[in-house]
């Protein structure tokens, strides 16, 4: 780097001795550079005319503008093709691309900076790739979340439970269908919820609705609680696993799970909140929060705090962590059916129920997929022979007696989720189900 200062222009205007400005009758030579007098925004397009001990600025007029010591001059180092920076003393600043005249005028060599030798280094190429890519992911697992957590436990509960009714809303739209469960299947699953709610603390922060949906559970930013009903239907209507399920979803409400989950979805939002400390733009993420929250899968840590507060809670009520054991691997066992169908489907063997059926008994977009997947199969697989072992298969659904299916093939149902690991469908899809859990649960009832 050259570094020097330059000394004002003359207060007569006139340049010294032995150097003249360019007559104003012809274009001013030199190199081209704009220049910004350090005390306002205004850009001037000039000419710098270097000599062996100077440099003077001149606009295209041919006025003088500066005129300045050449060696007092800072010129910033060069990086790829960036423009050369030239800085006064006063704080003016002369930028020009100019790097050929430059360099010469200076006597600079920028291939033999630091930065140029880096630039040039696959090594370092490698090393600058592999550290912003460990930025990003730290960004993205430790810092995103930690201010994410920061951010939604300075947002009122009022602002969240308006920013849920809107996210309901805008959920209706685009995933949710109006419930087909009548009023009187409906109260003993709201007796329990009003009951679980109450033990919890937090009754007047929370709501029960219902929608038409696979088989699922969901905690809406501000306190709703969904439930749908193939989740009714995959359990039988049986209170004891409809309340560890519901349980489990109000440690997501008291932990604020899914507003968290939202706000790191929103990358903008999170970040005025956090540094302007201004939360009024939150119910911008209404627009953004169908897709978010369709997308949602919490974490291990956040999974775990709500199956602990689960656990707590439904001692309180007089049932057993137990219940949530069993209503895992209900789930586990309707996605072993799904597996199960899957692999009858691709060796051509008829499933033990039909994707239509499955789409009547349901009404899931899981019966929609396997319906795709079916006609995907080709023409090949609809004329393919039914074999014994398919007509003796019970006519059933994964999503209303999925132990019929997997009954007698619990070993092959066993393989394919080691092959296959975790499916993405429903329940299993927002709240991961694993052996982990289902052992924390047992474990939990034994105490």
């Amino acid at each position: 780097m050259n570094e020097s200062a330059h000394a004002q222009t003359p207060s007569d205007g006139m340049p010294p001795p032995n150097e003249s400005a360019a007559s104003p009758t012809t274009a001013p030579r030199g190199i081209a550079a704009a220049y910004f007098d350090g005390k306002s925004a205004r850009r001037t397009e000039v000419r710098l005319q270097l000599s062996s001990l100077t440099l003077a600025v001149v606009d295209l007029n041919g006025n003088a503008v500066a005129h300045v010591p050449k060696d007092l001059v800072r010129v910033s180092d060069r990086i790829a093709n960036t423009p050369y920076r030239l800085e006064f003393p006063d704080g003016a600043l002369a930028v020009t691309s100019d790097h050929a005249a430059i360099e010469r005028s200076f006597r600079l060599n920028p291939r033999g900076h630091w930065l140029a030798k880096l630039e040039r280094a696959p090594w370092a190429v490698a090393a600058a790739l592999l550290g912003l890519f460990v930025a990003l992911f730290a960004a993205y697992q430790v810092v995103i979340p930690k201010v994410a957590a920061a951010v939604a436990e300075r947002i009122p509960r009022e602002t969240e439970t308006s920013l849920g009714q809107a996210t309901v809303k805008s959920l209706d739209a685009f995933m949710f269908k109006p419930t087909a469960l009548s009023a009187q299947q409906q109260a003993p699953i709201r007796e329990s919820f009003n009951r679980l709610a109450k033990a919890s603390g937090i009754a007047e922060h929370v709501t029960l609705e219902f929608r038409k949906m696979a088989p699922n559970a969901l905690a809406i930013p501000g306190g709703t609680i969904v439930v749908t009903d193939g989740l009714v239907t995959l359990f039988g209507s049986d209170e004891r696993l409809l309340s560890a399920v519901i349980a489990h979803e109000l440690g997501h409400v008291h932990y604020r799970h899914s507003l968290k989950h939202l706000l790191s979805g929103s990358a903008s939002a999170l970040i005025v909140g956090a540094l302007a400390g201004d939360v009024s733009g939150v119910s911008a993420l209404v627009t953004s929060a169908p897709v978010i929250l369709s997308a949602l899968a919490y974490s291990r840590d956040a999974e775990r705090e709500a199956d602990l507060y689960a656990f707590d809670l439904l001692r309180k009520v007089g049932r057993s962590p137990k219940d949530f054991a069993d209503a895992m691997r209900r789930f586990q066992t309707m996605e072993d059916c799904f597996r199960l169908r899957d692999a009858d489907r691709k060796q051509s063997i008829k499933p033990a129920a039909t994707d239509a059926e499955d789409d009547e008994e349901s009404s899931d977009d899981e019966s929609d997929q396997a319906g795709a997947a079916s006609e995907s199969s080709g023409s090949s697989a609809k004329n393919a022979p039914v074999t014994s072992a398919a007509k003796a298969a019970p006519r059933a659904s994964c999503m209303t007696n999925p132990d019929q299916v997997v009954r007698g093939r619990e070993a092959e149902a066993a393989r394919l989720r080691n092959d296959e690991g975790d499916r993405e469908t429903g329940y299993a899809h927002t709240h991961p189900v694993t052996e982990e859990r289902i052992r924390a649960a047992e474990a939990a009832a034994l105490r």
